[in-house]
């Protein structure tokens, strides 16, 4: 039961954005077009498109322990994230390795499965969350400026000589996420939706 708790906090994380957002069509279709993919709010009004999968920076396919913090509320699980350029994909894991819940992102649609979490759920919010993680600066960089947002990035020498990647997206002066990439280690903050999380694993 703790567990299941767990699972539906963890994504309630992404669906802290959808407040300001209004309704929400579900993907279902195989033939779906790109266009039909729901915009993910950034901010209250700057609206973000998913980008293509061809914009990961690296491929990934890996377990990775995931910790996410909202308020005083912490809640912990893996995470099979599978990266590359025609797939996103992200299954939840119990303790006893058995499948929770699956996500597929494929450029045309979203697809989400899983009977622990909301119908209405838009699964788009955790696909973007990775994609400011995980895909590559200059697309990054192109998108934000398309929606008036500002992507800034700085890499530094920790003390045991690993280098650390640092991404804020800013709306004016305002930081509204930060994002710390180093071996082995992911760490994000939602300063806007007060939520963060950190991914630990092979990166």
């Amino acid at each position: 039961m703790k567990r299941l708790i767990f699972l539906t906090a963890v994504l309630a994380l992404a669906y802290i954005g959808l407040i300001s957002c209004g309704s929400t069509k579900n993907v279902a279709a195989a033939d779906s077009s790109r266009a039909k993919l729901n915009p993910v709010y950034v901010t209250d009004k700057a609206q973000f498109n998913l980008l293509p999968t061809t914009a990961v920076e690296k491929n990934f396919d890996a377990v990775q322990h995931f910790k996410a913090t909202f308020g005083e509320k912490e809640f912990e699980s893996d995470v099979l994230l599978i990266a590359d350029s025609e797939k996103l994909v992200m299954t939840i894991l119990n303790n006893f390795g058995a499948t929770m819940g699956e996500l597929n992102y494929n450029n045309d649609l979203v697809v989400f499965n899983s009977d622990l979490f909301p119908k209405a759920l838009k699964a788009e919010y955790i696909v973007a969350d990775v994609q400011f993680c995980l895909y590559r600066v200059d697309a990054l960089a192109k998108a934000m400026e398309d929606i008036g947002l500002k992507l800034v990035v700085s890499i530094a020498d920790k003390i045991d000589g690993n280098s650390v990647e640092t991404r804020s997206i800013f709306e004016g002066e305002k930081e509204i996420a930060h994002i710390e990439k180093s071996i082995g280690k992911i760490t994000y903050t939602n300063f806007l939706r007060e939520y963060s999380y950190t991914l630990q694993g092979t990166f």
